[in-house]
C-alpha cells in the first residue's frame, strides 16, 4: 500500500508541489517546497551478501583428551566455537550475545577459558561446556588477557585505557581505572611477581600496576639513540624475567624490559610480526617471534636470536606445539597459531614446513562496511571487518564473492573499480571485464604513506581523486590523485596535510578544479585541534590549492565538525552536507546560493564516513544526509522525505535504491506517482507572533515553566523585532538556575507528524527550543528539542519535527535555556503544523461532504463540483493544460463568492487544496 504525497505551503497565497509517493512508515524531514514525482516501495531484503569467518585471536587447550582450540568468529553476535584440531570437527557452538568479535583469549592451567568480548569477559568451561558471561567494567572491547599465581585473570580496554581483574574465587572483577591519562587504548597486559603490566596506545607506553595496591608507575619506552620508532604497545608477554613488548607502528619493534634490573634490556628486534609470544618446550628458556617473515628462536639466557629456517608471513598470536598423527610434513610437535580466515597454521622445526589446515567453522553474515555502484552496473560492496568483498548483480541476481580488506571507500573509473582499503591506506583495483580471481583481480595497487582510512574517493577528468583519514594519533589527511594512464608505479601523487590538521571526506570534481572538505577528526586516538570543518579549491593541473574556508551556511545552529557529500549537481552547484543541513554553492564564487536545514536537532553528525549524494535521471538528489535516506528537490532543497536510516546507499542503473542494514542489502523500487498533494494545516497556536499585548506580565497564549528570579526572566520586547510590535525575550544570566517558557496546550493527534517553526534572534550564549508531547494527564510522552548556538546577531528561521506517540493528547512549544548555560535572545513568529494528503480522486468527495455539511451553498456548490470533474477528466486524458484551466476556473468561482455561499475556513482550505493541483500539474 502506498501513500501518495505533494507538499504545499502554508499560505494560502503561494503553494508548493512536492508529489512524493511513499510507503507504511514515513515521516516529514521538513515543510516540503518543491515537487518530486514518484513512488517509493517497501523496502525488500535482497541477501546478507557477505559472509565470512573472521578470526582474531585464538587460544588451545586439551578438552576430553583431545587437543582442541578455542576461538571466536566474528558476527552479530559473535560464535565462540570449540574445534578438534586433529580430526578437524567442530565440536561446539555459542553465542556471545552483546558481543560482534574478540580479540583476546586466554587457556589456564586447570583448562579454563577466558574470552573478551565488546566490554565483556565470558568463560567457558572444559568440563561443563558450558559458557558463562561475568560482566566487565563499563568499557566498549576487552584487550589482552592474562593470568596470575591464582587464576586471577587480567584485561585491558578501550576507550579509556582501563585494566581489570576477575577473581573466579569471588565472582568479583575489580576496575582499576585508567592507567594512562589522556590515552585509549590499553592493548596488552603481562602479570609477574606481584605486578601488572598494562601496554598502553595511542601514544605508547608501558605502565606497572601493583596488583595489590593499584598504584601505578609509567615505564617511557626506550629509543636506542633513534633506532626504536615508539608506537602503541600491541603485544606484552611475560617471559623469564623479561616483560616482553612488541610495538605496533613505526619500526614495529620487540623490546625486552628486565624486571630484575628495572630497566630495558640492551636486545631488541626490529620488523616484529606478532600478537603474543611463542614459547618453547618447558624449560627450554627459548621463545619465538616473526621478523621479516621469518620464524625466530632466541635464547632468554644468552638473548641471541637465530633463523629457524621457516617462513611465515601474517602475525603470530596464541600458540600451542600439537602433534599431529599420521601427517609426514608435521612430525613430532608442531607450532599451531590461527591465521585471519580461521585456518591454523602448523610449522615444524624439523621440516621446516608450514602447512595451513582449514576447519569447518560457521561463518555468519557481516555488516556491510561500504556500497557502490560499478562501470559495470554491479553494486560492489566490502564488509567490516574486512576479508571478502561482494559483487551483486542486479539483472541477475547472482552474488560473487571475492577476497578484499576492509575498504572503506569505493569508486569507478572508466572499466576499474577501485577500493580504498583498511588499514595502511591501500588502493585496490578491479577490473570488472576480467574473471575475479583472488590475488590476481582485484589486486593491490599502492599504500598511500601515512594514511589510514580512504574514505573519500571519485572520478574525474580521467584520474581518481583519493581523501584519507591519517594514521592513529596522527592529524592531517592527505589529498592522493592517480592518473591510470601512467601506471600504478608512476601514477600516484600524495599531497600531505593539505588542510591542516583536519581529513578529507568530501571531493568533487569540475572544469579542472576539484572541490573538497574535511572533518576535523585525525586518526583514532587523538583529539582534534581545529574547531570547524573547511572546503577547499584544488587547481588540478598544478597541484595547488586555491582557496579554503570555513562556510558560513544559512541555518546552522552551531558550527558543523564535518563537512562531506560534495557533488555537482545537474544545476551546476556544489552541493554538500552538513549535520542536518544540505546547501549550495557557485562553484565559480564559492557562495553559498541554496541551504536548508532538513534535520535541524541533528549537530555534530559524523566522524569520518562521509554522506553520499546521488543524482536521480528526472534531477532529484538521494542522499543519506544525517544517516538518513533522504530525497530532496534541488530547487527547492526544503523538501524532504525520509524513508529509510542507513550511511551507506546508492542508485543502481534501474533507478532503485540501494541500501545496507547491518548485514543486509535492501532496495526501494522507485517509480512514477500518481500526484497527491500534502497540504499543511496550521494548529491553533495562540499569539505565536507575541504581538498580543501582555497583560500584569501575563503573555496570552504562553506560561513560565519555571519560578522567576533575579537570574531569570521572560517577557515582551521591542529591541528585537521581525514581525509585528514585539517579540519574546528570555534572559538566564546564572547556569544553576532554568528560563523556560511554554505555550498553551494544543491538542493533536497520535501518529502524525508534527513541524514547528520559530525565528530566533541569539544574542549571547546558548538557546533551546523544545517540541513536546504530553497524555492525558499532562505528563511528557515525547517530543524533539533543537540547541541553538550559532548565527548569533541575526534572525534564524529554524524547524524541528517528530511524531505524536499513541498515548500523545497535547503539545506544547517551549523556548529555554538549561542549567550550566545562560542566554539572551529572542523568539518570534512560532507555527505548528502537520500536513494533509489529499489524492485527484478524494476532491470530488472533499467538495461533496462539505456541501452536506452545509459549508458551501448553491449555486457555489454546483459550480465548483462541475469544474472540478471536468479537472479530473482533463488529467486523466493526460491533458494537463485543460485540467488547470478548470481548476483555475473553480479558484474564480470561490473568489466570486459571497460570504453566505461558503464558510470563510472552507473557502481557504478547498482555495489551498486546489492551488496546490494547479501547481502539482503545470
Amino acid at each position: 500500500m502506498s501513500k501518495r504525497i505533494v507538499y504545499a505551503k502554508r499560505s494560502t497565497v503561494s503553494i508548493l508541489s512536492l508529489m512524493l509517493v511513499i510507503v507504511s512508515q514515513w515521516w516529514l524531514a521538513a515543510p516540503a517546497d518543491a515537487r518530486v514525482d514518484k513512488a517509493f516501495g517497501e523496502p525488500v531484503s535482497i541477501a546478507s551478501p557477505i559472509e565470512n569467518v573472521a578470526v582474531f585471536d585464538a587460544t588451545f587447550g586439551k578438552e576430553d583428551g583431545r587437543d582442541v582450540m578455542y576461538t571466536t568468529v566474528t558476527g552479530k553476535p559473535a560464535i565462540f566455537q570449540v574445534v578438534d584440531l586433529v580430526s578437524r570437527e567442530v565440536l561446539r557452538k555459542y553465542r556471545l550475545e552483546g558481543t560482534e568479535s574478540s580479540w583476546t583469549h586466554i587457556t589456564l592451567p586447570d583448562g579454563t577459558v577466558y574470552i573478551g568480548g565488546n566490554g565483556k569477559l565470558y568463560t567457558y568451561s572444559p568440563v561443563t561446556k558450558e559458557l558463562s558471561d561475568l560482566g566487565g567494567i563499563g568499557e566498549s572491547v576487552v584487550y589482552g588477557l592474562t593470568y596470575d599465581e591464582q587464576g586471577r585473570v587480567y584485561f585491558g580496554s578501550y576507550p579509556n585505557a582501563k585494566v581489570g581483574r576477575y577473581d573466579p574465587s569471588t565472582g568479583e572483577i575489580k576496575d582499576y581505572g585508567n592507567v594512562m591519562p589522556g590515552q585509549s587504548y590499553t592493548r596488552a597486559t603481562a602479570y609477574h611477581n606481584g605486578y601488572l603490566y598494562a601496554g598502553i596506545g595511542i601514544q605508547g607506553s608501558l605502565v606497572k600496576v601493583d596488583v595489590d595496591t593499584g598504584e601505578k608507575e609509567q615505564i617511557p619506552l626506550p629509543t636506542y639513540g633513534g633506532a626504536v620508532q615508539t608506537a602503541q604497545v600491541y603485544q606484552l608477554d611475560a617471559a623469564g624475567k623479561y616483560i616482553v613488548a612488541g610495538l605496533s607502528g613505526g619500526n614495529n619493534a620487540l623490546l625486552f624490559y628486565d624486571t630484575e634490573a628495572g630497566d630495558w634490556s640492551d636486545t631488541y628486534f626490529l620488523d616484529n610480526k606478532g600478537i603474543r609470544l611463542s614459547f618453547g618446550e618447558p624449560d627450554s628458556n627459548k621463545v619465538y617471534f616473526v621478523q621479516n617473515n621469518r620464524l625466530m628462536e632466541l635464547d632468554l639466557i644468552t638473548m641471541d636470536a637465530v633463523d629457524t629456517g621457516i617462513e611465515y608471513t601474517t602475525y603470530l598470536r596464541n600458540t600451542a606445539w600439537v602433534e599431529m598423527p599420521n601427517d609426514p610434513e608435521l612430525p613430532g610437535k608442531s607450532l599451531a597459531t590461527v591465521m585471519w580466515s580461521g585456518a591454523v597454521a602448523y610449522m615444524n622445526l624439523e621440516t621446516k614446513k608450514v602447512k595451513s589446515v582449514t576447519y569447518p567453522f560457521s561463518g555468519n553474515p557481516i555488516p556491510i562496511q561500504t556500497l557502490e555502484k560499478g562501470p559495470d552496473g554491479k553494486l560492489y560492496m566490502s564488509g567490516y571487518p574486512g576479508g571478502k568483498g561482494a559483487a551483486y548483480s542486479p539483472i541477475s541476481g547472482e552474488i560473487e564473492i571475492f577476497s578484499l580488506g576492509q575498504a572503506e571507500g569505493m569508486a569507478a573509473l572508466g572499466d576499474k573499480m577501485y577500493f580504498g582499503v583498511y588499514p595502511g591506506g591501500y588502493i585496490w583495483e578491479l577490473d570488472v571485464n576480467q574473471p575475479i580471481q583472488d590475488g590476481v583481480n582485484p589486486k593491490e595497487i599502492y599504500k598511500i604513506p601515512h594514511q589510514d582510512r580512504p574514505f573519500a574517493m571519485t572520478p574525474g577528468e580521467g584520474k581518481l581523486f583519493i581523501g584519507t583519514i591519517p594514521d592513529y594519533g596522527e592529524l592531517g589527511g592527505s589529498l592522493t590523485v592517480y592518473d591510470p594512464s601512467l601506471g600504478p608505479e608512476n601514477g600516484f601523487t600524495v599531497y600531505e596535510d593539505v588542510v591542516h590538521n583536519q581529513s578529507i571526506v568530501g571531493l568533487a570534481v569540475r572544469d579542472g578544479k576539484l572541490y573538497g572538505s574535511t572533518t576535523v577528526a585525525g586518526g583514532l586516538g587523538i583529539d582534534p585541534t581545529e574547531t570547524a570543518a573547511k572546503i577547499f579549491v584544488w587547481d588540478i593541473a598544478s597541484g595547488r590549492k586555491l582557496q579554503e574556508f570555513v562556510p558560513a551556511i544559512p541555518g546552522a545552529t552551531i558550527q558543523p565538525t564535518m563537512i562531506s557529500g560534495l557533488s555537482i549537481g545537474p544545476d551546476g552547484l556544489l552541493w554538500a552536507a552538513a549535520d542536518g543541513l544540505i546547501f549550495a554553492m557557485d562553484p565559480e564564487t564559492m557562495d553559498i546560493v541554496k541551504s536548508a536545514n532538513i534535520y535541524p536537532s541533528v549537530s555534530n553528525y559524523g566522524r569520518w564516513r562521509p554522506v553520499h549524494i546521488r543524482w536521480s535521471e528526472d534531477g532529484f538528489m538521494v542522499t543519506t544526509l544525517a544517516g538518513r535516506i533522504t530525497i530532496v528537490d534541488p530547487k527547492e532543497p526544503e523538501a524532504a522525505v525520509t524513508l529509510s536510516s542507513t550511511p551507506l546507499m546508492t542508485l543502481g542503473d534501474d533507478g532503485h535504491i540501494y541500501y545496507s542494514d547491518d548485514t543486509l542489502l535492501k532496495k526501494i523500487e522507485v517509480t512514477k506517482g500518481n500526484g497527491a498533494v500534502h497540504i499543511p494545516i496550521e494548529l491553533p497556536l495562540l499569539n505565536g507572533s507575541f504581538d498580543q499585548p501582555a497583560d500584569s506580565g501575563v503573555i496570552p497564549g504562553w506560561s513560565s515553566l519555571f519560578n522567576i528570579t533575579p537570574n531569570v526572566s521572560f517577557g515582551l520586547s521591542n529591541e528585537q523585532t521581525l514581525s509585528g510590535p514585539s517579540s519574546l525575550k528570555i534572559t538566564d544570566t546564572s547556569t544553576t538556575e532554568t528560563v523556560a517558557v511554554a505555550s498553551d496546550s494544543v491538542p493533536v493527534k497520535p501518529g502524525t507528524a508534527y513541524s514547528a517553526r520559530f525565528q530566533v534572534y541569539l544574542q549571547e550564549g546558548r538557546t533551546l527550543a523544545s517540541l513536546n508531547y504530553y497524555d492525558d494527564n499532562h505528563k511528557q510522552v515525547g517530543g524533539t528539542s533543537l540547541q541553538i548556538t550559532a548565527g548569533n546577531g541575526k534572525w534564524q528561521q529554524l524547524e524541528m519535527s517528530a511524531v505524536a506517540p499513541e498515548n500523545a493528547t497535547y503539545v506544547r512549544l517551549v523556548f529555554f535555556c538549561s542549567q550550566l548555560w545562560m542566554t539572551k535572545a529572542y523568539y518570534d513568529d512560532a507555527s505548528i503544523t502537520y500536513m494533509e494528503t489529499v489524492t485527484p480522486d478524494q476532491l470530488p468527495e472533499l467538495i461533496e461532504s462539505r456541501i452536506e455539511q452545509g459549508e458551501i451553498q448553491h449555486p457555489l456548490a454546483k459550480q465548483l463540483s462541475n469544474a472540478i470533474r471536468q479537472a479530473l477528466f482533463h488529467y486523466g486524458e493526460d491533458r494537463l493544460e485543460q485540467a488547470v484551466h478548470q481548476l483555475e476556473n473553480a479558484l474564480k468561482h470561490l473568489d466570486r463568492s459571497g460570504d453566505g455561499d461558503i464558510q470563510e475556513g472552507t473557502r481557504t482550505y478547498i482555495q489551498s487544496v486546489i492551488r496546490a493541483f494547479i501547481q502539482s500539474w503545470h
